[in-house]
């Protein structure tokens, strides 16, 4: 059987992924929080290739879907939780380790959910994914850093329970846009320089709000079609005789 050395370089991108979420973890023991938080987006970087170079090598497989899930677990799944622990969790007790068990929990459901389900609205992502919860956890403690809301105004229940909604929303059947048929013009390219450039002038802040907002649009979004529902059915009226 002849074994064809491309199939290892998307896994290499997977392996990188899952050696940035080691060394994030390793960083946030040590109290070096800034670095772990660039490793978890790097770590989302390298994720988002190793499909791409899976697709255009032609060696995409059931063995990289399946790896690519367990680094997801790692990456995206430990390595924020651990950052939440050791920059938060550590000094509210058993509330700081149980929130953090249930982000790495509920993510690896929400892996195994999305490896099995045939999804029909190819537009939209059903629960929010894990890789969007990561980051927006790891931004909220770059932003921490930079403006120590947390120890000035004891922001640290808040964060927490904020973890705890964003584990809820990855294991909920609230859709997120997925972007992978968006349609692409000169308009677009325009407002994606912009944003570029406002992500350069203040990369954390704008990161923040923009994936922040992403969490709440779901939340919404849902809302706004749960009022629709319950309005647009309305009660029959008895006909007269």
């Amino acid at each position: 059987m002849k074994f064809n050395p491309l199939f290892i370089l998307p896994n290499l991108f997977t392996a990188g992924s899952i050696f940035l979420g080691i060394l994030s973890v390793i960083y946030a023991s040590k109290g070096s929080f800034e670095m772990a938080c660039w490793l978890i987006l790097a770590s989302m970087i390298l994720d988002g290739l190793d499909g791409r170079v899976a697709r255009l090598t032609n060696t995409a497989s059931k063995f990289g879907v399946e790896f690519d899930s367990l680094a997801d677990v790692v990456a995206f799944g430990v390595a924020p939780a651990m950052l939440l622990y050791f920059y938060i969790g550590i000094d509210y007790g058993r509330l700081g380790m149980c929130i953090p068990a249930i982000f790495v929990i509920f993510g690896a459901v929400r892996l195994a959910r999305f490896n099995i389900t045939t999804s029909s609205e190819p537009n939209f992502f059903i629960g929010l994914p894990i890789p969007s919860a990561a980051v927006v956890v790891m931004l909220w403690v770059l932003i921490d850093l930079e403006y120590d809301f947390i120890r000035t105004y004891g922001y640290g229940y808040v964060v927490l329970i904020g973890s705890f909604i964003i584990s809820i929303l990855m294991v909920s059947n609230i859709r997120y846009p997925s972007f992978k048929k968006m349609q692409w013009n000169f308009k677009s390219f325009i407002a994606v320089i912009l944003l570029l450039g406002v992500v350069y002038v203040n990369p954390q802040e704008t990161l923040c709000v923009l994936m922040s907002g992403y969490v709440i649009y779901g939340i919404l979004r849902w809302l706004v079609l749960i009022v629709k529902m319950r309005f647009s059915t309305k009660p029959a009226k008895d006909k007269k005789a």
